[in-house]
């Protein structure tokens, strides 16, 4: 039961991280300073439908940090992953 819900979970947020990750943010032009307070939206599908679709916006940085505890939060998973573990755990 419990290895059911981290695969699940493990399932969510490498989906999660897979949407953020593949669409990369659109630069304006202007300078560092603009850009970081820039809104940026982007369209993911959300997990377990084929129709519904949201939308977030954040500013750049804001993104970066999203991405950041994405990446964090899977090399977390990882790492608590029991090696040697049989199937039963």
């Amino acid at each position: 039961m419990k290895r059911r819900i981290l695969h699940g979970f493990c399932a969510v947020v490498l989906a999660t991280a897979s949407a953020v990750m593949a669409q990369p943010p659109a630069s304006g032009g202007g300078g560092a300073k603009s850009d970081a307070n820039k809104q940026i939206c982007r369209a993911g599908t959300d997990v377990g439908s084929r129709l519904a679709r949201s939308r977030a916006c954040h500013t750049a940085q804001e993104w970066q940090e999203l991405r950041r505890q994405t990446k964090q939060n899977v090399d977390h998973i990882q790492a608590a992953r029991v090696v040697g573990c049989p199937p039963s755990c």
